[in-house]
């Protein structure tokens, strides 16, 4: 005996070893539990376990007890639509959906949530099995067998039942031996009720409750409630039989059955396999637009995800006066938010954000003054005077151009009231953390690569004397500077470093030793201080305070949304990069106000120059890079071709033998 009860002990261990995820690791899960046995483990209020649903196979049961009574409630399980062939199943009682059942657990017990608001009920203190699931399988085996035997039983004698092979077989003449009044001729085999017995068709106008048969039982009868019927009495001689050949029980077809119910439901005792009521609910809306955006695209994508026509969303009138704050979710494909009116406050209407599907950038329509109607790509002229207009400023006019233009495609300055109903946020910083935000990160990673190729164009375009392109270097690091320290344009000061690490431009070993010889500060800063500040910003390792940014450095962000974060390495490395990035995203939205005061303040008094200004506009940049009819050409088409124009660039500045020749003057190499 004490061995048996030591394996039972070891088996249980065991099983609370596993998984914290795993449900079986939890004593409070009793696996295949009868409701009475549930009932009877529950004594004070609060106490709570999970069980198998004996009724539906494969769904789990809540009971606890409040008020001093128990209550059941089956846990919702949504089905989620497979993704790569794995199935997901989510688990809710009427608040939020979990994974698993321990998690659901967790959040109701830790948070002392009501498990359904009608009840009020509680859960708060668990009820341990002491014995391993092995052994309640094996203990309430039986008893949930027997039960549902009794459940389908008919409470009758084998001797009231027909015969299968009497009454079916070969023989009809067999009928007469069980002196019960054969077929009419206005009734059919399917309309026998089963189960009453010759004995009781005896006794006239007595009340007989039908009992539950499956037998005889057609698809088409409708199934009913129980009800008394009276019990006409037959004549049991059997004269009036209709006696047949072998092969036929009637001398001419039967007619159609009566349409009369042949099975007969009793109702169910009372409180009897029942489980409390459940109402899934819509989380409130608060009355802020950018709040009722966010709930409402949440609970929309929970529909499209699990494919499930929610109709327990349906709005409800309240009364006084005040109608219901509560989203319709109408067949799962659009959404209508009732808003909340109060009597003395002004109505504050929702207005559904207008979701941007095409390019803020319309290279076709743009107007230029530096280039023609009809451009080439990468004009010569138009290269010439480009440089001569950048080249006549300073570093400091160029970076205020540059964070004039970042700050309105961010939207982040000079945004119009109409601008920020249509988004349905106040800034850009908000709208690019969200789902239809696409378009807008989609623009601005753009932007961010043209700015780079611009940078490029300006150093390769250098094609005179190594010392020109050593000093453009020079310039273009001292305006790397002045975008991150002084006019806090992180997002600018990102594509300018973009360029400078670019492999065109960090091949050119002549210009970078000349830069060293001439530019020696400028050298060593671009080295020690702003290629790793560049790192830690696409790391997201240390933000800067937001209250000395303009412009957040917001790529790392746009390019993890996009799907276009490649950062490879170590699965932990970089779930925790991808980690940080998110943190800093929801920084951005959270101080979006912050950087708007910012840019008003850098931006206030600023005139724009306008040839200056259309410099650094990225529809200029289009054209000016691919020409007129190129600009409109597939992005990816486009980059891929430019890139080559940069390698070819590159090469005519150094070729792969003047770059040997550096090298073996440098370390004595004999080629």
């Amino acid at each position: 005996m004490s061995s048996r009860v030591d394996i039972l002990k070891k088996e249980l261990e065991e099983e609370l070893k596993l998984s914290s995820e795993d449900l079986r690791s939890h004593a409070w899960y009793h696996g295949p539990l009868p409701r009475q046995e549930a009932e009877r483990l529950l004594v004070s209020n609060g106490d709570f376990l999970i069980r198998d649903s004996i009724s539906s196979p494969g769904d789990y049961v809540l009971s606890c007890s409040c008020a001093g009574q128990p209550l059941h409630f089956k846990i919702i399980a949504v089905a989620l639509r497979p993704r790569r062939g794995i199935a997901r199943t989510l688990y809710q009682l009427e608040q939020d959906q979990f994974d698993n059942i321990p998690a659901l657990v967790r959040s109701y017990v830790g948070d002392r949530r009501k498990v359904s608001e009608s009840t009020g009920a509680v859960v708060i203190r668990p009820v341990n099995r002491s014995l391993p699931l092995s052994a309640l399988h094996e203990k309430h085996n039986g008893h949930s067998r027997g039960d549902r035997d009794h459940r389908r039983s008919l409470n009758v004698s084998e001797s009231s039942l027909l015969r299968t092979k009497d009454r079916f077989g070969s023989q009809p003449g067999n009928l007469d031996t069980l002196k019960e009044k054969p077929l009419q001729s206005a009734q059919s085999d399917s309309n026998l009720l089963s189960a009453v017995t010759a004995e009781a068709l005896t006794l006239p106008q007595i009340q007989i409750p039908a009992p539950l048969s499956p037998l005889f039982r057609t698809g088409s009868d409708p199934v009913l409630r129980a009800k008394t019927f009276v019990a006409a009495s037959l004549d049991l001689d059997g004269n009036s039989a209709l006696r047949g050949s072998d092969s036929q029980l009637h001398s001419k077809a039967p007619p159609k059955p009566i349409r009369a119910p042949s099975l007969l439901l009793p109702e169910p005792p009372d409180e009897a396999d029942t489980y409390s009521e459940l109402i899934p609910r819509v989380p409130v809306i608060s009355k802020r637009p950018v709040d009722h955006g966010i709930v409402e695209e949440r609970w929309k994508n929970r529909v499209r995800a699990t494919e499930t026509t929610f109709g327990f969303l349906e709005s409800e009138e309240s009364q006084g006066g005040v109608d219901s704050g509560i989203g319709l979710l109408d067949n799962a494909s659009t959404v209508t938010v009732v808003h909340t009116e109060v009597a003395g406050e002004e109505e504050d209407p929702f207005v559904r954000p207008q979701i941007q599907t095409i390019s803020s950038y319309q290279p076709s329509a743009f107007k230029s003054l530096l280039l023609s109607p009809e451009n080439k790509p990468l004009d010569p002229t138009a290269l010439r005077k480009l440089k001569e207009i950048v080249s006549q400023k300073d570093c400091k006019e160029s970076a205020l151009h540059i964070l004039r233009e970042d700050c309105k495609e961010i939207r982040i300055w000079d945004v119009t009231p109409e601008q920020q109903r249509m988004m349905g946020v106040q800034s850009g910083l908000e709208l690019l953390t969200l789902p239809y935000g696409q378009q807008l990160r989609r623009d601005l990673l753009e932007r961010h690569h043209l700015l780079c190729l611009g940078v490029a164009v300006d150093i390769l375009g250098c094609t005179g004397a190594v010392s020109e392109r050593a000093h453009t270097l020079h310039r273009i690091i001292q305006l790397a500077v002045e975008l991150r320290d002084h006019v806090g344009d992180l997002f600018a000061f990102s594509a300018v470093m973009k360029a400078l690490t670019l492999p065109q431009i960090a091949r050119l070993e002549q210009t970078w030793q000349t830069l060293q010889q001439i530019h020696t500060e400028s050298a060593i800063t671009f080295q020690k201080q702003l290629k790793p500040a560049l790192k830690n910003l696409d790391e997201c390792i240390s933000l800067p305070p937001a209250s000395d940014i303009v412009v957040p450095h917001i790529v790392p962000v746009l390019r993890a949304m996009e799907g276009e974060d490649d950062g490879g390495g170590p699965m932990e490395e970089t779930c925790l990069r991808l980690l940080r990035v998110l943190q800093a995203a929801r920084c951005y939205a959270v101080n979006a106000e912050l950087h708007m005061k910012n840019a008003e303040n850098k931006l206030q008094g600023h005139t724009p120059l306008p040839e200056l200004r259309e410099a650094f506009q990225t529809e200029f940049s289009m054209r000016l890079f691919w020409g007129s009819k190129g600009a409109s050409v597939e992005q990816k088409e486009r980059y891929r071709k430019f890139d080559q124009i940069l390698s070819v660039l590159s090469q005519r500045l150094e070729p792969e033998r003047d770059r040997s020749k550096l090298v073996s003057s440098m370390y004595g190499a004999v080629f």
